[in-house]
């Protein structure tokens, strides 16, 4: 199982725990987007290696993640619930975790930094999820490059994420 399919599947085993029933596709992607950021702020290094993230109208997205969460509902660990309201020209699909999740590959540092920031994630609604990730440095550096002509679509940049050294040092074991 790629480590994207884990990240979602702990997403939504802790959800369901925090008593969430499902999450939509665009907590699922400013979730993961977030935790790839937390991760270079504060370990200095990517938690997703292979996953890249684009600028999208609504922030930033991922096609791995469509993939990822395909994968997942073929194999039987997620359903996927559409539901659509009257005043919202979209349906919303509700991700649900369905099935006990397999013996994960996170190291325990890995599950610690996880649980701290999702107990801070998920109770946030879709507009403070977004906000959030509009506020961080990619995000930022995005936004500004579109008002140079830059379209929609491109690559989001996580190498402008300000790293906290003493952080990272206390995570290396070095302070």
């Amino acid at each position: 199982m790629k480590k994207l399919e884990e990240l979602i599947l702990f997403i939504l085993d802790r959800a369901k725990k925090k008593g969430i029933e499902d999450l939509s596709l665009f907590q699922l992607f400013k979730i993961s987007y977030l935790i790839q950021v937390l991760s270079f702020k504060y370990a200095g290094k990517s938690f997703l290696e292979d996953v890249v993230f684009i600028r999208h109208k609504n922030g930033p997205i991922s096609i791995s993640i469509y993939d990822a969460i395909e994968h997942l509902e073929n194999e039987g660990y997620i359903k996927v619930k559409k539901s659509k309201k009257e005043d919202y020209e979209y349906e919303r699909h509700g991700h649900e975790l369905v099935k006990k999740i397999p013996k994960l590959s996170f190291k325990k540092g890995e599950r610690i930094f996880l649980d701290s920031f999702l107990s801070e994630l998920l109770p946030l609604s879709q507009r403070k999820l977004k906000e959030y990730a509009y506020s961080t440095e990619p995000m930022k550096e995005i936004t500004q490059q579109e008002r140079k002509g830059v379209k929609k679509g491109a690559v989001l940049n996580f190498t402008s994420v300000t790293v906290d050294p003493d952080v990272v040092d206390a995570y290396a074991g070095k302070g």
